[in-house]
């Protein structure tokens, strides 16, 4: 048979598929989705994702209080250095289980490394000097052991029958996204404490700053328990002819070469959506103090109920999705771009406009030195941009970035997961979603120290304009490859 006797057909995505439809696709009988071990990995990407964001607005108000030579610009390689143990661990990670065919012990490995950093989070106190080092390398450690994110988004595409698989994901990804916006409500818990809270010893203590840390330590603890008793792995949507092969054996298999582009689209929407996330991550402790003119306390208190509310609005998109099952309405491809136009709205409404009249509220470093109580605002000795940049409205800032930041997020993390693993097909797909990761991981490695040094040097606007740039680019790139974003074609043998 020639290359153009062959019938091309995508994968049947309906649930009432006949008998001989699956013998033309040479499949066997699709065994039906476990659901109870979906529900135990949303569990567990929720606890993983909690640890990531925990520690959005208490990080920077920790270094400051800890070591005074920490910077705005080493915050943001801290931020960084996360993103790079998560690249180098998310491409092992899902080779390791590709070749084991098994995630269990790569998570518990994965789930012991974020532990033994966040023991390391909270003894830096003990240290006498350069403390910051100790918290970059604890966030090093933690960001290694969050590359099973990998292993959880590939179990959720390859876990459940064709016919399940959006709303599989939808699970997952769920708890993955739900942990990372409720993560900062969490620490919302912690900020009564004060500091230096409850002190153990002489430089050990339990505060606002550090409670959380001893928070994640008992989540892997459980998470690990989890792993081991309640859940059980099971692939129904692999094909059975692959059970002794890697993703890569295709000509094995039967299974065609899947799209590059629409591979490649994919990454940098994960990396777009990650780049714009991480950004106001990083800077939006910062960003707090000096436009808004907020203590510390206060930047943790408003931050984490901002991101408290991003988080509820992230749940209740995932509720309205599994409980509706509205995979049967939405069409993938206009919904992820969708939540990028919800990305670029954000950027449009919270952009520091010149005709805003509002100025920011500004000290020098004589009014520190004489303060006698903590001082608020814009630091004219430090940043060039005080006097000409304008003061955002608050509640437009932190209602926007709920609402529309929560839903879009949440949107994109149901569309893309989807879109990537009918794309990818039913194959193994831990290295492929292991380079998805890394395409995050990636943002999350450039941005911090991009966004950080143009806010320091030209203040918000220009931080706006770069995130509205990368938005820009990936809605062209869906609009010119939009045909190209389907699922995995399969011959008709």
């Amino acid at each position: 048979m020639s290359k153009t006797d062959i019938k091309l057909q995508p994968i049947p995505t309906d649930r009432s598929v006949s008998a001989s439809e699956e013998s033309e696709l040479g499949l066997q009988q699709e065994p039906a989705t476990d659901w109870r071990s979906i529900y135990i990995a949303s569990l567990l990407g929720f606890s993983c994702a909690v640890q990531y964001s925990l520690y959005f607005t208490s990080l920077w108000p920790y270094l400051d209080v800890i070591d005074k030579d920490a910077s705005e610009t080493f915050f943001s390689v801290i931020i960084a250095v996360y993103s790079i143990g998560q690249m180098l661990a998310s491409p092992l990670f899902g080779y390791w289980s590709n070749r084991t065919k098994t995630i269990r012990f790569p998570m518990a490995v994965g789930t012991v490394l974020m532990t033994l950093g966040n023991l390391l989070y909270f003894l830096v106190e003990l240290l006498p000097s350069n403390r910051r080092y100790a918290i970059l390398v604890a966030r090093f450690i933690i960001g290694m052991g969050s590359g099973n994110f990998t292993l959880l988004r590939t179990y959720a595409s390859t876990a459940c029958c064709q016919a399940d698989r959006a709303r599989a994901v939808a699970f997952v990804t769920g708890g993955v996204a739900f942990g990372t916006t409720i993560g900062p409500a969490i620490q919302l818990v912690f900020t009564p404490i004060g500091y230096p809270g409850f002190v153990i010893c002489k430089g050990l203590s339990i505060s606002t700053y550090t409670a959380s840390a001893y928070a994640a330590c008992v989540i892997n603890i459980l998470s690990i328990a989890a792993l081991y008793t309640v859940f059980n792995e099971s692939y129904a949507g692999v094909l059975k002819e692959q059970a002794n092969t890697d993703e890569n054996s295709v000509a094995e298999i039967k299974l065609p070469k899947f799209d590059w582009i629409a591979v490649f689209v994919c990454n940098f929407t994960r990396f777009t959506q990650q780049f714009v996330n991480t950004n106001l991550e990083t800077i939006g402790s910062p960003f707090a103090m000096q436009i808004f003119g907020l203590t510390n306390q206060d930047t943790v208190k408003y931050g984490s109920l901002a991101q408290g509310g991003q988080g509820f609005v992230a749940l209740m998109t995932y509720v309205l999705f599994i409980a509706g099952d509205l995979n049967r309405f939405i069409e993938y491809r206009f919904g992820n771009m969708f939540a990028l136009l919800l990305f670029l709205a954000f950027h449009l409404v919270t952009y520091a406009w010149p005709f805003i009249p509002d100025a920011l509220t500004t000290y020098s470093n004589q009014d520190l030195l004489n303060a006698t109580h903590e001082l608020v605002g814009c630091n004219v000795d430090k940043f060039t941009w005080c006097h000409s940049t304008s003061r955002v409205n608050i509640w437009v800032y932190y209602f926007s970035f709920a609402i529309v930041m929560g839903l879009g997020f949440s949107a994109v993390n149901i569309t893309l997961n989807t879109i990537y693993g009918r794309i990818l097909g039913p194959r193994r797909q831990g290295t492929m979603q292991g380079v998805l990761q890394v395409s995050g991981g990636l943002a999350r490695l450039v941005g911090p120290i991009t966004i950080s040094a143009l806010y320091s040097a030209y203040g918000p606007e220009i931080s706006w304009i770069v995130e509205i740039a990368v938005v820009g680019v990936n809605l062209l790139l869906w609009v010119l490859f939009y045909r190209r974003m389907v699922p995995l074609q399969i011959p008709d043998q």
